[in-house]
């Protein structure tokens, strides 16, 4: 019985349905365990395809994350060297005033 064809199975039932209410219930109970169990199958598939979904989500972010990172780390780069470049500056114009009020004295 275990490579029965579903219109094997549904004949089955149909013929156990037939006889009493005890052969009923259990031609009953029979659906109802293949129902669920299709319906499990298929809350699998389901829960299945959501986890692939979010761990392309999550990739997807993590990409997106080291992008920004980079980016920032870029940015932080030329303001470093833009603030360093600006102090030498006034280093020089701090030199040039003190020289210009020296030779005014």
């Amino acid at each position: 019985m275990t490579n029965m064809s579903p219109n094997d199975f549904l004949k089955a039932v149909d013929h156990a349905a037939g006889m009493n209410d005890r052969w009923l219930f259990l031609a009953a109970f029979c659906l109802l365990l293949l129902g669920g169990g299709l319906v499990i199958y298929w809350l699998v598939k389901q829960l299945q395809s959501l986890i692939a979904d979010h761990r392309q989500l999550r990739e997807a972010h993590h990409d997106a994350l080291a992008q920004i990172i980079d980016k920032q780390n870029e940015t932080a780069m030329k303001l470093a060297v833009c603030i360093d470049r600006n102090s030498e500056a006034l280093r020089e114009c701090a030199f040039e005033l003190r020289r210009f009020q020296e030779g005014k004295l």
